[in-house]
C-alpha cells in the first residue's frame, strides 16, 4: 500500500491544524490574499520562536545534560528539562504527504535531537523512541538511513564519541548553495519544500545581519530568534563557501530576494533597527 496521502486527505488535515485555522481566518475574516496570509503566519511563527513553552505542538521532557560525565549510571547523571517540537503543523503534514510515515518520523528524529542539543541536553535513542511512539530498533534504522544521506543524528552516544555535529539545517543549506534545486534537496533529505525554504531563508537572514554590522553570534541569535550554536554554524558555512564562485552568486540572489523583508522583528526592510538615522548600521 502506498505511503502517499491523497490531496483531499491532506487538505482536510491542513484545515484542522492551527496553521490552517489561522490562514482561514486571515483570508476569510480579514480578506487577505493567500500570499499575504502566509506572510502573516510566517511572521507570527518568527515572533514566537523564542517562547518554546508557548508554542502549540511542543512537549517537555528531562534528558541528560550535554556535558554530563561518561561512564556513570544514567540515574546518577545531571538532567535538564527541554522543550521539543513534536508536531510542526503544515510542515509535518507536507512531509507526511510526500514521504509517508517513515519520512515524517525521520524528519522528527533530526528536529527533536537538534532542539535538545540546542537546549544544553542530549537525547538517547530510547528518548527519541519514546517520544515518537516507536521502537529503539526503528530509531536506530532511521539514524543509519539519515547518516547515508549525510545527516548525523546527535544522540548521547554520538556526542560522547565525536562531540557536536553540524546541524542537518546546515547540510541542507550547503546543498542549496552548491546548486541543488529545492526538489532535489527535498527528495534526498525527505524534508518538505516549506522546511527547506525556511532553512535557506533563515541562513539568508543571518548573513544579512552579519553584513549589516552585527558580528557577534549571540546578538544575531537574539535578533533572528535562533540558537547561538546554529548561528555559529551558519556563519562558518558563509565563511567557507561565501567566496566560492557559484555559492557567492546564490547567496547574492538569496539576499536580493530577502531584501524586501525585515531581517528580524522590529527592523525595517533594509535590516536596520527602526529609529536609527539613515545609513547607521545595527550595533
Amino acid at each position: 500500500m502506498s505511503n502517499r496521502v491523497v490531496p483531499e486527505e491532506l487538505r482536510r488535515l491542513e484545515d484542522k491544524s492551527l496553521d490552517g485555522q489561522l490562514l482561514w481566518e486571515l483570508e476569510n475574516g480579514f480578506e487577505l490574499s493567500p500570499r499575504e496570509s502566509q506572510g502573516v503566519l510566517d511572521a507570527v511563527k518568527l515572533l514566537y520562536s523564542e517562547r518554546p513553552a508557548e508554542k502549540s505542538g511542543r512537549v517537555s521532557l528531562w534528558v541528560v545534560k550535554r556535558d554530563a560525565s561518561v561512564g556513570k549510571p544514567l540515574l546518577e547523571l545531571e538532567k535538564v528539562e527541554v522543550w521539543v517540537t513534536l508536531h510542526a503543523g503544515q510542515e509535518d503534514l507536507e512531509a507526511y504527504a510526500q514521504y509517508g510515515h517513515a519520512g515524517l518520523r525521520r524528519q522528527k528524529v533530526l528536529r527533536i535531537s537538534e532542539e535538545i542539543v540546542e537546549q544544553n541536553g542530549v537525547a538517547t535513542q530510547e528518548d527519541l523512541a519514546r517520544l515518537l511512539g516507536t521502537s529503539v530498533r526503528t530509531v536506530r534504522r532511521d539514524i543509519a538511513y539519515l547518516l547515508k544521506q549525510g545527516m548525523r543524528v546527535i544522540t548521547r552516544g554520538v556526542y560522547s564519541d565525536i562531540g557536536p555535529s553540524v546541524s542537518h539545517k546546515v547540510v541542507i543549506v550547503e546543498m542549496f548553495l552548491n546548486g541543488f534545486v529545492y526538489s532535489e534537496i527535498c527528495r534526498k533529505t525527505q524534508h518538505s519544500a516549506k522546511a527547506v525554504k525556511r532553512y535557506v531563508n533563515t541562513f539568508g537572514r543571518v548573513v544579512r545581519l552579519y553584513e549589516r554590522g552585527i558580528k557577534d553570534a549571540e546578538e544575531i541569535a537574539k535578533y533572528a530568534g535562533l540558537s547561538t550554536r546554529l548561528v555559529n554554524e551558519y556563519l562558518e558555512l558563509y565563511s567557507r563557501l561565501g567566496q566560492k564562485t557559484g555559492c557567492r552568486q546564490r547567496i547574492k540572489d538569496l539576499l536580493e530576494q530577502l531584501s524586501s523583508r525585515p531581517a528580524y522583528p522590529g527592523a525595517d526592510k533594509s535590516g536596520m533597527k527602526k529609529g536609527l538615522p539613515a545609513g547607521e548600521e545595527v550595533r
